[in-house]
């Protein structure tokens, strides 16, 4: 112990560290002292190394009061720094020792205690936050104010309204958010009545938008015409959050217009055009909700600012359910990519009004606006529209050609089905192509036979387009096709074909798909486990098992999930063993395949350990699917050391450690 001494004193920081390491495994009597002391180290390698065996290997009990004395130390913040992570990363197990320590005449301590607290959100600490809003020193007041809302419960909203009530700017200011946090509604009339003081506005008028209540509105409107720039922007963002919690748009549009003065739109187009993006998007969102076209031009020149285009296209799509009429005239433009836009909104308007311009745009110029117009007729119900968006399918751009499918298949009660099977036979592959994309998309099961016959087709794309569109009719028939494009010599269509039999069905279709295993080309491989997964095929467990001695990663992997979907006694032996494997990616895989058998924790449990980070993932994830109380205690231990943020994030989706 002599020598580590030293060691922890020596100059060269590495000789510290390793000086720290040597602690490890050494009894609490004899470490715990030179972790804390080494915890004061100028090196945060130093610290760090300290902090993680404290809490890996020592009882909290034993180190939380040395800890807390770090809390004191003022002239080294890097000690105090550490002992607050640490404290943090112990979590409840250090509540009871914070609470009697808070009785300290030294006040950065109670702050620091508050604020630790606050991060582990310990309800038993809630007595302890609530006597600190009466603390001596203002940080105190403002810190544990601060956490009360974050903590979210509504037990404390009174205490925080009085302190709202008392004008204390210090305190009142973060009692304002953490009431409008806490989301008691309770709250609204204190929080109304302290728009009245100037200073508190801006975290009133955000306390208020996280209630969104809409009684409320009429209260904040009138904040838009403020003199203070400051308040309007936080009224616009306040107004913003109100319509993503839910008001209706039209709620909102009565009480802006009933509320605010003719200057209102001139008041948000300015603000459209500030240098700050949330207020910039904001701003945009209420000149749509206002549905006044003054707001068209200004709209119109945002969005050529690429991060804009969607809230103005949004905006001038509520102006254009009110006033269709009043995007008229923004057709008429030579500008192609106004052009482009303002057809995009009318697509989602989709008025009768624009039926006129939609059928004129299929002829422009712009494939874009031509796919659009498509689209846009299709919107509309008009079944006179088939002919003439029916020219599209010959289109020279395969996107155009596709959007003349998908508006055709919108008005598939108007389509001649015959017509579009003979188009199978044209001279044309884009027609064939499309054609059977058409069939397979309205659901053509008279066209079947006829699909069948174009897997003869010399064009790849046609026989692709083919083979998805009797995958989406699930008939006998098109699974007999299926089958046949098993054997196609393009290894494309051989992949597409086996996918689609894997949710299709049919038996006849198994001992094809097995012969697949044994394809030259990988892809198909893939294709063919996934389909026999797929089916829950308990017959093909032996096949997919001789597929993990393949030397493709992606086949061994893909077999895996297939196999643990499949389950049973010898898929899962098969399992345990590739948890043996040199490759990562596979032993991760076979990790979260075992995830669907029961009584594994013992062997996934392990893994947590395991230095490389994904594959601790992999185990958060798979033991995520049926956690028992001792995995929750493993993962809450490892959320406590664990450094990385994306096992971090993983810990907490999979078992909601906050």
């Amino acid at each position: 112990m002599q020598e580590m001494r030293k060691f922890l004193s020596d100059e060269d920081v590495e000789l510290r560290r390793k000086g720290v390491l040597a602690l490890r495994r050494r009894s609490s009597d004899d470490a715990i002292p030179l972790l804390l002391k080494a915890m004061e180290d100028t090196s945060w390698r130093v610290r760090k190394t300290a902090a993680e065996i404290l809490l890996e290997e020592h009882p909290p009990e034993r180190s939380v009061n040395g800890l807390i004395q770090l809390l004191s130390i003022e002239d080294n913040a890097g000690a105090r720094n550490s002992a607050i992570e640490t404290l943090v990363k112990l979590g409840k197990k250090a509540t009871s020792f914070l609470l009697e320590a808070f009785e300290t005449g030294n006040r950065d301590v109670r702050k620091f205690i508050i604020d630790i607290i606050g991060e582990v959100k310990d309800r038993k600490a809630l007595p302890l936050l609530l006597k600190a809003l009466k603390d001596d020193d203002d940080n105190v007041r403002a810190s544990a104010v601060e956490h009360l809302g974050q903590m979210g419960d509504p037990a404390v909203v009174d205490a925080l309204t009085e302190i709202l009530k008392s004008g204390d700017l210090w305190t009142a200011f973060p009692a304002a958010d953490a009431l409008g946090r806490i989301g008691d509604k309770k709250a609204i009339p204190s929080l109304i009545s302290a728009l009245a003081v100037k200073a508190l506005r801006e975290p009133v008028l955000k306390g208020l938008g996280h209630l969104s209540a809409p009684e409320t509105l009429e209260h904040i409107v009138p904040f838009l015409m403020d003199t203070s720039k400051t308040i309007q922007e936080e009224a616009i963002k306040t107004i913003g959050v109100f319509y993503h919690n839910g008001v209706s748009a039209s709620f909102i549009c009565e009480t802006m217009s009933r509320l605010s003065g003719p200057d209102l739109i001139n008041r948000l187009v300015s603000h459209a055009w500030s240098k700050k993006a949330d207020i910039r998007v904001k701003a945009i969102l209420l000149l749509g909700l206002m549905q006044d076209e003054r707001a068209l031009g200004p709209l119109l020149e945002l969005y050529t600012e690429e991060s804009l285009v969607e809230d103005v296209k949004r905006a001038l799509v509520f102006i254009g359910r009110s006033k269709p009429g009043s995007l008229l005239p923004l057709f008429e433009t030579d500008n192609q990519y106004q052009k482009r836009f303002i057809t995009e909104v009318a697509v989602e308007v989709a008025s009768p009004l624009y039926s006129a311009v939609f059928e004129n745009f299929l002829s422009d110029g712009d494939g874009h606006v031509r796919a659009s117009a498509a689209i846009g007729l299709s919107m509309l119900g008009n079944m006179t529209a088939i002919q003439v968006v029916k020219k599209l399918l010959s289109d020279p751009y395969e996107d155009v050609q596709e959007a003349a499918v998908t508006a055709l298949s919108n008005l598939r009660e108007g389509i001649d089905v015959d017509e579009f099977i003979s188009y199978l036979k044209h001279k044309s592959p884009a027609m064939r192509r499309n054609a059977a994309m058409l069939l397979g998309a309205v659901g053509a099961e008279n066209s079947v036979s006829a699909l069948g016959y174009a897997l003869k087709d010399e064009d790849v794309s046609v026989r692709q387009a083919v083979i998805e569109a009797l995958s989406s009719m699930k008939t006998d028939e098109s699974v007999k096709y299926l089958i046949l494009g098993l054997t196609d010599e393009n290894p494309h269509i051989r992949a597409s074909a086996a996918l689609s039999l894997g949710s299709v069905g049919g038996e006849k279709a198994l001992d094809p798909l097995f012969l697949l295993l044994s394809d030259s080309d990988d892809t198909v491989k893939v294709s063919a486990i996934r389909s026999l997964g797929m089916r829950g095929e308990r017959k093909a467990v032996k096949a997919l098992i001789a597929m993990l001695a393949d030397r493709n990663g992606f086949v061994v992997t893909t077999a895996l999930e297939s196999l643990g979907t499949l389950g049973g006694d010898e898929a899962r032996d098969a399992l345990m063993k590739m948890l043996a494997s040199e490759d990562r990616e596979i032993r991760r895989t076979a990790i979260r395949s075992l995830s669907s058998f029961e009584g594994l924790e013992e062997v996934t449990l392990p893994y947590l350990q395991d230095p490389d980070w994904a594959t601790r993932v992999a185990a958060i994830e798979a033991l995520g699917k049926r956690p028992t109380e001792r995995v929750r205690t493993e993962v809450e231990k490892l959320f406590d050391r664990e450094e990385d943020p994306v096992v971090r994030r993983a810990i907490k989706e999979a078992f909601d450690v906050r």
